[in-house]
Order: structure tokens, then sequence, then C-alpha cells
């Protein structure tokens, strides 16, 4: 039978706590285009864009943080499976 190997968690939970940094510090950058466009009608179109895409970003890093939590509780759920499964090896020496 072949080994059950978990491995990577934790770089999973960090990368996903960079992407949401990075999804949070965007709305920094909302902003910076506004009134590049020229025209009056694409100016205010482009600011319905990102109003919207404001939105979209939130759920998405709400679902991310909650994606981190749970990648975060399984890897420490591994961790401590594997800490007892060592211990009960080493109390059958």
């Amino acid at each position: 039978m072949a080994d059950l190997v978990v491995k990577d968690l934790d770089d999973l939970a960090a990368d996903l706590s960079e992407l949401i940094s990075q999804f949070e510090g965007a709305l920094d950058l909302e902003n910076d285009d506004s009134k590049i466009w020229g025209q009056h009608n694409a100016n205010l179109s482009m600011g319905d864009f990102a109003d919207n895409w404001t939105v979209h970003r939130d759920d998405m890093v709400k679902d991310m943080k909650k994606l981190r939590d749970k990648v975060k509780k399984v890897d420490e759920a591994w961790a401590e499976a594997d800490r007892q499964l060592l211990e009960t090896f080493e109390e059958k020496k």
C-alpha cells in the first residue's frame, strides 16, 4: 500500500495570503486611471466597471480567506495526526 503524503499545505496557505493581500491592495490602484479615457462617457463607463469589480473582488477575497483558513486547519490537523501516529509507533518499540 502506498504511503499517503500530504505536503505543501503551508505553502498553499501562504500563497493564498499573498493573493489576498494583492487583491486587497488593488483598491489603492482602482482610481489611478480615472479621467484618462478622454470622453466623459468613457470615464463614466470605466468608473462603473471599477465599482462593479470592487464588489466582485471583495467577494473573491472573502472566499479566498475562507479557503486559506480551511487549508490551515487541514494542515494543522494533518500535523497533529502525524504526531499522534508517531507517538503510537514509539510507544510500541
